[in-house]
């Protein structure tokens, strides 16, 4: 058996996944990943970042990026979908909207109240936002070691 994930396991695992790890390429041609929080819609996934970030920086001289989400700690528990593709700017404000609202919904339970961070912090989000839309060129990578048939499974 397989242990790769069919199309309504992708959309079900991006749609419920907690965290991406985002890859860029730095101006030295060098992988730098972060830990974004993301939405899953219309096929693709969606992520913001302040407008003067290093990711920022980085997909305005390269749009190629990896992005991966992935669950479990345990061997047997590994799953994950890896993106390969090209990040596009997301600038309609209507589509802007949407990923908005979802990503409320996604992560209400998960935030930190802004009025208890320290002004710095505070000043920090504050700043100007870029909307980014992950677009795969290449076939998804995917896994799920609960699909792996064990000599006494």
């Amino acid at each position: 058996m397989a242990v790769t994930l069919d199309q309504n396991e992708i959309d079900d695992f991006l749609a419920s996944g907690r965290t991406l790890i985002f890859t860029t390429l730095d101006r030295d041609g060098y992988p730098h990943s972060t830990p974004n929080w993301y939405v899953y819609m219309d096929g693709h996934l969606y992520l913001r970042t302040r407008q003067k970030s290093q990711k920022a920086r980085n997909v305005s001289r390269d749009s190629r990026v990896s992005a991966l989400v992935e669950s479990g700690e345990l061997w047997r528990e590994l799953k994950a979908v890896m993106v390969r593709g090209r990040t596009e700017a997301v600038t309609d404000e209507e589509e802007r909207a949407r990923f908005e609202k979802a990503l409320q919904v996604k992560y209400e339970a998960f935030r930190e109240n802004r009025q208890q961070m320290t002004p710095r912090m505070q000043q920090h989000y504050a700043q100007s936002t870029v909307y980014f839309k992950i677009v795969p060129e290449k076939k998804l990578a995917t896994w799920d070691n609960r699909k792996v048939r064990l000599a006494d499974g």
